[in-house]
């Protein structure tokens, strides 16, 4: 595929109807309230970056899904609950069960390549991959 423009891989993804992820914003927790993540739009994964439906490009941050977990076992670890804790945060945001949920990530200016490859070549290969999946 030849490299693409940012508007032209939103509307191959859109055509395609290739699914998109949640995006949140992480509200640490208050006295009586435990974190939340709330729903701050929805944006195709692809690689490194988020692309989203009006053009805007963000830098991936960390992900989580929706899902109350299970009271952890003893002796649990502290990575472990920090990962309890975002999921509960997502299901605090009221996103739905199951849902993958972006937070974390960064708005950027689009960058001229990513991971050494030019932007089009990158977006390209990204969204045929997205349309089509090995």
């Amino acid at each position: 595929m030849d490299a693409v423009e940012i508007p032209e891989a939103v509307a191959a993804l859109e055509a395609a109807g290739v699914h998109d992820e949640a995006l949140g914003t992480l509200v640490p927790a208050r006295r009586l309230r435990g974190a939340v993540i709330k729903p701050a739009g929805r944006a195709w994964r692809l690689g490194a970056l988020l692309l989203a439906r009006d053009g805007t490009l963000y830098q991936t941050g960390s992900v989580t899904r929706a899902i109350d977990p299970l009271r952890g076992q003893a002796n649990k670890s502290p990575d472990a609950e920090a990962r309890r804790d975002t999921q509960r945060a997502a299901v605090r945001g009221r996103f739905a069960a199951g849902e993958t949920v972006n937070f974390g990530y960064r708005e950027i200016d689009p960058p001229e390549s990513v991971g050494g490859v030019p932007l089009g070549e990158y977006l390209a290969e990204r969204v045929g991959l997205a349309i089509t999946p090995p």
